[in-house]
Parts: structure tokens; sequence; C-alpha cells
């Protein structure tokens, strides 16, 4: 029993420290000087031209199947249910950073051959699935061409005050550990 507390006591003793594990707040989110010229400037034109009619859906994979659930004999006679899958890489028309950003974010989309897969039963016809199905990708497709913003002047400062208060918790940090070390060396019984 005391080893299944003691994690716990040893976390709640770390907190009590500041000395508990945490991560940057401050490098969470993407920037667009991480991202090469080239690809900001293809995305751009992209996102310019790009439209919903666009979209080549005829190089597509589409198949058909029966939609599951309640429903009758329409369910049971027609295959309404639309699968449309495409390989990400071999779709030219797209940036290469919208095919990287749709596989970060989609990433349950694409299956172990690289295809990206989107499936509809949402009506009884099967247009109207294929419709659904576009409309997705669309979607899909918008959020990855979507460049992250340049940061505002208030968050460039609060940045900043981050970095500076995680630099005065590490500098604390180790000079309570460099106290801690060098009392056990003297021998002193003053543990922090």
């Amino acid at each position: 029993m005391t080893t299944t507390l003691m994690p716990a006591l040893a976390a709640r003793q770390q907190l009590a420290l500041g000395m508990a594990c945490w991560h940057r707040l401050y490098s969470a989110y993407p920037s667009i000087d991480d991202i090469p010229p080239e690809d900001v400037a293809a995305v751009q034109r992209f996102v310019e031209r790009f439209s919903r009619d666009k979209i080549p859906y005829k190089t597509f994979d589409v198949s058909f199947h029966r939609s599951g659930g309640a429903g009758g004999q329409n369910v049971n006679k027609v295959n309404t249910k639309v699968y449309m899958r495409f390989n990400l890489e071999q779709q030219t028309w797209l940036p290469s950073y919208v095919r990287q950003r749709m596989r970060q974010l989609d990433a349950k989309r694409i299956n172990g051959r690289g295809e990206y897969l989107i499936t509809s039963e949402k009506t009884r016809l099967q247009r109207h699935n294929i419709e659904d199905c576009l409309d997705r990708l669309w979607e899909s497709i918008r959020a990855a061409a979507e460049l992250p913003r340049a940061p505002d002047e208030e968050t460039v400062k609060r940045v900043e005050s981050l970095k500076k208060a995680e630099k005065a918790r590490n500098k604390e940090k180790k000079m309570r550990h460099s106290i801690r070390k060098s009392s056990r060396k003297k021998g002193g019984s003053g543990d922090l």
C-alpha cells in the first residue's frame, strides 16, 4: 500500500517545491517563420484560386456499399454508402505543405497504404453522399491550407514574459538542487 502512495506523495512534494513536470506553453503553436517562403507562396496562390468545384474527384476511387442501421428494405437493397479514397501523395494539384498538414490533421483518415479515406451514409441517395464527401474533403483542404498568422504584439509580450518566468524557475530549481547537494557533501542536515 505504501508503494502506491509514494508516487502520489512525491508528486505532491514536487508540486509544493515547484519542481513538477510541465511543458512550455509558448511553444505549442506553429509559427509562420517555420515554413519555407516558397511553401508559403505556393499555399497562398493555391488558396486564391481554389474552390470546391475545382476538386478533381474523377481521379478518386469511389465505391458504394450498403448503409448500416435501421431503414427497412431500402437499406438492404440499395448501395448508398460512399467510400471515396485517393492516394494523398499522388495528388500533385495540392501543394506539398497542404498534403503534409492533411496528414497531420487527419491522420485517422489515412489508411496503411497512404490513402485518404472519406465515407458518407448521411442520406438515402448516392449523389448526395458523394456531395457530402466532397464537402468534407473541401473543409479538410481549407483547414490544412490555413497558414499560421504572425503573432500580435500582446502575444509576443506574453511569450517573452513566459520565457523569462521559465528561466527564473529553472535557475531557482538548479540553485535549490545545488544547495541540497552541497549540504550533503558537507555532512549538513539542511535539506530543502
